[in-house]
């Protein structure tokens, strides 16, 4: 496997936990009955998280960081709504929240390398 793939599911793992962890945490400490409001702070947590170890370990970026990250907020900002959109509609179709919340981050997961490695950090090659 690439090495750059692996660092990225890494990365990955690593901010969906985070992710994760925040959506919990959020939903039972707090006992927050508004998913979208639990989904976006915890997509916050994990899309730190992930812009970092992204430009820094995965793709190892050079590039101007404000540029970068103003193209991956925009990213960030399409994939929140169609999470929150995705989370909302799956809870209503009667699945578990947490688990709906699972299918959205690996939904989302799915397009995000190729959009970072062709649009956002561009500026690196490929490690093999």
């Amino acid at each position: 496997m690439n090495t750059q793939i692996l660092r990225f599911l890494v990365s990955g793992g690593t901010a969906a936990a985070i992710e994760y962890a925040t959506f919990i945490t959020l939903r039972l400490a707090f006992d927050s009955p508004n998913l979208a409001l639990a989904q976006s702070l915890s997509f916050l947590a994990g899309l730190l998280t992930s812009f970092a170890l992204n430009r820094s370990w995965v793709f190892k970026s050079t590039a101007n960081a404000s540029d970068q990250f103003i193209r991956y907020a925009v990213l960030a900002a399409i994939n929140l709504l169609i999470g929150n959109l995705a989370i909302t509609a799956l809870v209503s179709l009667g699945i578990n929240p947490y688990l709906a919340k699972l299918l959205v981050m690996a939904m989302i997961a799915a397009w995000n390398y190729l959009i970072f490695s062709t649009h956002i950090f561009k500026n690196r090659k490929a490690e093999t």
